[in-house]
């Protein structure tokens, strides 16, 4: 009995590392025939909330709409690079949240096998995105995680 994979997950930020993180789970995707789920996550680890905590309402409501639009282009980034390498079926997701624990949610409800991680990010939203983030989903996923250096 051959181990299959349906579904692959990969976690983005749109850093170099993230790239080839996408890239490799691309690949995976491509030669398992399983769908890829780009993912990324704008973390929450109180950075955030302390910023959001000593400005405006309209200040609030304009940063989180820059930071939706930069996890928007973040994913259709990662979308391209999946498409040119010959994925057929890609999804996205964007989240805000405590990164690692968000990835294991998204890999729970939409029933993915595998995710995939690059070592550190250093994106522009992942400044406040990737600390130890690959370590943490080694850890505690309940299912195989890939790192990518």
């Amino acid at each position: 009995m051959g181990w299959t994979m349906k579904r692959i997950l990969v976690a983005t930020d749109g850093s170099d590392g993230a790239n080839r993180a996408v890239d490799y789970a691309a690949h995976l995707a491509k030669n398992y025939g399983a769908d890829l789920l780009i993912a990324n996550v704008i973390g929450s680890d109180g950075i955030l909330d302390n910023v959001f905590s000593r400005i405006t309402d309209a200040q609030a409501t304009w940063l989180k709409e820059l930071l939706a639009s930069e996890s928007a282009t973040v994913v259709t980034k990662a979308r391209d690079r999946a498409r040119s390498i010959g994925v057929p079926t890609i999804e996205l997701e964007s989240r805000t949240g405590d990164v690692a624990q968000t990835v294991m949610e998204i890999a729970q409800e939409k029933e993915a096998d595998a995710i995939v991680v690059s070592k550190r990010g250093a994106g522009r939203v992942s400044g406040i995105l990737l600390g130890s983030v690959s370590q943490k989903l080694v850890s505690l996923a309940p299912l195989p995680v890939t790192v990518v250096p």
